[in-house]
């Protein structure tokens, strides 16, 4: 009894085994739309690289982006400007 489950376990190996090798095999193997014929596949394809194109900014990088920039800088130049025309003008007094 144990020879004949030897020999069952060996079988499955060797079964399992041949599938793995047949595998790829089958799998490289491509059909051509325009013909019946099989075709191996090439072992390897030569790919050119990408060209990198210049990408066009977005509009908020053109338009928002120094909009914003802008009226920051007025709102902050005029608060400055504000600041000193009603505190500090108010502040001193000239004698006469």
């Amino acid at each position: 009894m144990t020879h004949t489950l030897r020999r069952t376990s060996a079988l499955f190996v060797l079964a399992a085994a041949s599938l793995s090798v047949a595998a790829p095999a089958v799998m490289a193997t491509t059909v051509l739309p325009s013909s019946n014929d099989t075709v191996i596949a090439q072992p390897y394809v030569e790919v050119e690289p990408a060209v990198d194109e210049a990408d066009e900014p977005q509009w908020t990088y053109r338009y928002l982006i120094p909009a914003v920039v802008a009226l920051t800088v007025v709102l902050i130049i005029g608060t400055v400007v504000m600041y000193f025309v009603k505190v500090v003008r108010g502040r001193y007094t000239v004698v006469e």
